[in-house]
């Protein structure tokens, strides 16, 4: 009996030993590549728990690091907490005295061609009032109520804001705050179609078809009543669809209702009856689309628009303040307080500004993989080598379809956090956060090998303790 004891021991000392050299190996390796990256002269942080709140690896762990897009790991966790996985948008619209009066909601699903587009919107509208029997209006009022203020950080790059990337928010938008024209050459000039949002907005300016390929650019702005179109298509393009920011949602939704109104029947009229229905037609979708393009696709509209809506359910405060207030308290009430590890400046971290610890980053992920709103969450994050922004990262890795996590890069900035699953089950959550002087132009691929070989790391052994 002694001796099959003795036997037993020895096996367990000697397969912890085996797991303690291996996770030795695993450290080794991130070390390494961490030192690459320092050695080129990036700063970088790298913290990595097991959802048990073992400790894998830390380095810098406690510093501040601009995470770019991985802003939104912490945005998303505290919506996802803070509304609830059940949590559903709501635009609601009444009569008073004859007035259609529409009442903001902050909904950031209203995006042609998806299963929530505006189209269901305006259909549920117009049937509602045929429903009761109204065929005219007095006016059409839109309420944003609590969603006040600018639509955009004052942080973020004021020579892009046309781009689709810095769409503005607020508590009337259609497609994600921008706008969609087809183009294709048609001759000496090319034809221009607004494809999205289905509205009657005219379209002036041309854009030149030319011969030449080198110097052909062409765009469209919103100019408030109109879309002006300019510059230069190569004739051998084939067609194409720009999505360009509005200047202001707002007029865009107000010009939605009305055409609805007219293609329903309905007038728009200072004669129509004085009558009040309070709740007339509420239009409702769902969190998860809007938490998926936030993830997946890494929409900073839906981030911002998203904080708004916390903002406005948690506080009465949807401004961009009163949202990055939301996600503070949030923080605070959920994981154990953010403090000074979190300076944070807008909900995507589009924002140089923004600043945040690997241990933050990691601290949230397990809290968040850990509760009941996991299966949402990880259903929104990328997957590596398959899905979203990681669609071609992994392609080749032994973690691929294993590991899933947000990207982030602007100037100067690189970032990769999320959660690596290996093939026993547990499960890792990491932060890869890396800064360097933004004047430097292609690093970033050298340090998207760099996070992807510490993520190959974290996949071997066991706990190091």
């Amino acid at each position: 009996m002694g001796g099959c004891c003795y036997v037993r021991m020895t096996a367990v000392v000697l397969w912890a030993c085996a797991a303690t050299a291996i996770a030795q190996r695993s450290a080794a390796l991130m070390s390494a590549a961490v030192a690459e990256a320092e050695g080129q002269g990036v700063r970088t942080g790298v913290a990595a728990i097991e959802i048990d709140g073992t400790w894998r690896y830390r380095h810098r762990q406690d510093e501040r690091f601009v995470p770019a897009s991985n802003m939104k790991l912490l945005s998303a966790a505290a919506v996802l907490h803070g509304l609830g996985h059940s949590y559903e948008f709501g635009t609601r619209f009444e009569l008073r005295q004859g007035r259609l009066v529409v009442h903001a909601g902050g909904d950031p699903n209203l995006i042609t061609g998806t299963e929530h587009g505006p189209e269901a919107l305006w259909r549920g509208l117009v049937s509602a009032l045929i429903q009761r029997g109204v065929r005219s209006v007095r006016a059409v009022e839109l309420q944003q109520g609590v969603f006040t203020g600018p639509g955009r950080p004052a942080t973020w790059p004021q020579d892009q804001l046309d781009t689709y990337y810095c769409a503005p928010t607020g508590g009337f938008v259609l497609e994600q705050g921008t706008f969609r024209l087809q183009v294709r050459p048609a001759g000496a000039t090319a034809e221009a179609l607004l494809v999205a949002p289905f509205l009657d907005m005219p379209v002036d300016g041309s854009i030149a078809v030319v011969a030449a390929k080198k110097g052909a650019v062409y765009g469209a702005m919103d100019l408030g009543d109109r879309l002006r179109v300019q510059g230069k298509m190569w004739k051998g393009s084939t067609q194409v669809v720009t999505q360009t920011a509005v200047r202001d949602p707002l007029p865009w939704f107000e010009r939605g209702v009305l055409q609805a109104l007219a293609q329903g029947g309905i007038r728009v009229t200072a004669d129509a009856a004085a009558i009040d229905v309070p709740e007339l037609y509420r239009h409702r979708t769902p969190l998860q689309p809007a938490l998926v393009r936030m993830l997946e696709e890494s929409s900073n509209f839906d981030a911002e628009q998203l904080v708004r809506v916390l903002g406005a359910e948690l506080s009465g405060d949807g401004s961009l303040q009163g949202g990055l207030a939301a996600v503070r308290a949030t923080l605070d009430g959920k994981f154990g307080g953010a403090g000074e590890a979190l300076v944070q400046i807008d909900g995507s971290g589009l924002s140089r500004g923004n600043e945040v610890t690997p241990r933050l980053l990691v601290t949230a992920l397990r809290e968040i993989v850990a509760s009941r709103d996991a299966d949402m969450f990880l259903a929104a994050l990328p997957v590596g080598g398959e899905t979203g922004t990681l669609s071609g990262r992994f392609q080749n890795s032994p973690v691929r379809g294993r590991v899933q996590a947000k990207t982030g890069w602007i100037r100067g900035a690189s970032s990769l956090s999320g959660i690596l699953q290996r093939k026993d089950g547990s499960r890792c959550a990491f932060a890869i956060l890396m800064n360097y002087d933004p004047r430097k132009d292609g690093v970033n691929r050298m340090l998207k090998t760099l996070q992807e070989r510490i993520v190959e790391a974290l996949d071997r052994g066991a706990s190091d303790g």
